[in-house]
């Protein structure tokens, strides 16, 4: 009997303690470096925190509850996680997680925290609160926004070894950015390491900001002070819309903005960096004049757009890919202008290409490191305008050493001893048969070699210059020959510049290679063209060598080293047989064009 009553208590005891709940078990951690489970775009931020450092993973849980502070408190039971899988606009929400140094826990901790995030919250550190930024809040109304960034003192009393909880209330109605989740970058470190963290984050933007500022500005003002060359213009824009975005990108740690201006900062920053690559794809493909250009530059403006409607999420992202877009396009037009064997295509093609894979390595923000990766492309531009600019000087010069060996051939051509000697003889004859005419004629001759001589060492001269020796030299011939020639000339502004003994040039051509009538009227009419002014020489009377006039002689090699020299890749020439005789169309504009003989 006894022994029965033994079993059957015994039995009782099993059945009660089986029936009764088991006291709760702490929840086994997860435990890592920071870095190690940091996307690539922000860790650089962790990778410098002490080795031994280590955060476990983060538990979420929706509601509010002040006693969700206490480091006792059991979160077994709330969700894991990342820092950056936190719901947004979705009321008042708590995060926490432990951190300790080592694997034993038996090292102190650095004394310094640093939050960066767009929410608002408050910091507990093993239930002690240690600040908050902002004021969380259970819509828009309530909540206050607070700065992007913040830094924290850890009491020495509070960071001994151990374990310790970080504990965060928090909402997210201002962030601003339409993902449907956000986060914050906790880090723990000394304090003085943390600001100099800062220091290089501000340092190289600022830097960069500064280089490309004055990079720009002398763009600008070569633009305004040389030719008004359009790759100047596009240079200029380059660098001064990437100065605007890094000088956005230092603004925030020298200033520490709210947190709800970060998204439209981001957005601005992601724009220009848009501006940016539609001016460098500009630069590329009016510097080597790729063809169809409008095609080119009118489709980037719908890839971007359609770039920012698809990851409106990641503004990060964003950026990198409308950057890979304009320098992949850039790549493609330096690499036909290097098959096309483009003076300056190389640099342009190395730069662009080493951009490229810069951008590769750190494919995840693009304001990482952004004057290092787009360095390249701006090295390989500027060296591919010096080029350009060096042979236009080249060209400058060697058009310059023709114009005035044209001039000397010009010079001799006018004075050669039969021209001499025909028009002496004219006079002589003159003499005898009108006195005075003679005396005029000598007049005339004198006066068309004076304006000749003084013209020699002109670059230009006023238009009317020009017409007074025209008209000058016409004299002298009508008297010589015994023909009534003339000059007819319609809306040309005498003031103008032109180069020196063009026209007359001109009128000489007409003189040698056409059969003219006993009365011939030369006829100019200037007309404006495009940017600059159109000018039209007609040289009545059939021409005596069809086939070898177009070429040209002496003349005309004269007028196109004259028109090369004055304005240099900014002129046209064209010239054919008319009904009435011989046209000549010369144009020259004050905005850079291409020029040439058309």
């Amino acid at each position: 009997m006894f022994a029965f009553a033994a079993v059957l208590t015994a039995f009782s005891v099993i059945v009660v303690l089986a029936a009764e709940p088991a006291p709760p078990q702490p929840a086994l951690r997860r435990w890592s470096h920071p870095a190690e489970e940091s996307s690539r775009s922000v860790r650089r931020w962790f990778e410098e925190l002490p080795a031994a450092l280590q955060y476990s993973e983060v538990r979420f849980k929706d509601g509010d509850d002040a006693r969700w502070a206490q480091p006792t408190w059991d979160d077994a039971d709330w969700e894991v996680r990342g820092f950056w899988a936190l719901p947004a606009r979705a009321g008042v929400q708590w995060v926490r997680f432990r951190v300790r140094m080592g694997t034993d826990g038996r090292m102190a901790l650095p004394a310094g925290i640093m939050i960066s995030t767009v929410r608002a919250y408050e910091l507990y550190w093993d239930g002690v609160l240690l600040g908050s930024s902002g004021v969380p809040g259970t819509d828009r109304e309530s909540e206050q926004v607070g700065r992007v960034d913040e830094w924290y003192s850890i009491p020495g009393a509070m960071r001994g070894p151990g374990e310790h909880v970080v504990a965060m209330r928090t909402s997210s109605y201002r962030v601003g950015f339409p993902a449907a989740t956000s986060g914050f970058r906790f880090l723990l470190d000394e304090p003085a390491l943390l600001q100099g963290k800062v220091l290089r984050e501000a340092f190289v933007p600022t830097l960069a900001a500064g280089a490309l500022c004055m990079v720009g500005l002398a763009g600008l003002i070569l633009w305004l002070a040389t030719a008004r060359r359009p790759t100047l213009l596009l240079l200029g824009g380059v660098c001064l819309s990437g100065a605007v975005m890094q000088t956005m990108q230092a603004f925030r740690w020298f200033f520490h903005y709210p947190a709800d201006w970060h998204y439209p900062v981001l957005a601005a920053m992601v724009a220009l960096v848009g501006v940016q690559g539609i001016f460098m794809v500009a630069f590329v493909v009016m510097h080597f004049d790729v063809p169809r250009r409008r095609w080119v530059l009118g489709g980037l403006v719908p890839v971007f757009a359609t770039v920012s409607w698809l990851s409106p999420e990641r503004m990060n992202l964003e950026g990198v890919w409308i950057l890979a877009v304009g320098i992949v396009v850039s790549l493609g037009c330096a690499g036909w202008a290097v098959w096309r064997r483009r003076r300056g295509a190389w640099p342009v093609a190395l730069g662009v290409a080493a951009s490229a894979i810069l951008l590769v390595f750190e494919a995840e923000d693009f304001r990482a490191s952004f004057f290092l990766k787009f360095l390249p492309v701006l090295i390989g531009l500027i060296s591919s305008l010096a080029l350009q600019l060096q042979d236009e000087r080249r060209r400058a010069r060697e058009a310059q050493l023709t114009a005035a060996r044209m001039e000397i051939e010009l010079l001799k051509k006018n004075l050669q001893p039969h021209f001499l000697l025909n028009t002496l003889t004219a006079v002589s004859e003159v003499i005898e048969q009108d006195p005075a005419g003679a005396v005029k004629f000598i007049d005339d001759l004198a006066g068309e070699l004076r304006s000749l001589a003084l013209m020699s060492g002109e670059r230009l001269v006023p238009f009317k210059r020009e017409l007074d020796l025209c008209r000058a030299h016409l004299k002298v011939i009508s008297r010589r020959t015994g023909r009534e020639i003339g000059l007819a000339v319609e809306g040309v502004d005498e003031e103008a510049l032109v180069p020196p003994a063009l026209f007359l040039t001109l009128i000489e051509n007409g003189l040698v290679h056409q059969q003219a009538p006993d009365r011939v009227n030369f006829r100019l009419v200037a007309q404006p063209g495009g940017a600059g002014m159109r000018y039209s020489f007609l040289s009545p009377g059939p021409t005596r060598k069809l086939a070898g006039r177009p070429g040209g002689g002496t003349g005309l090699r004269y007028i196109k080293a004259r028109l090369e020299e004055s304005f240099a890749g900014r002129w046209t020439l064209s010239q054919g047989a008319v009904d009435t005789g011989w046209e000549t169309v010369i144009s020259w504009h004050p905005e850079p064009a291409t020029g040439g003989e058309a």
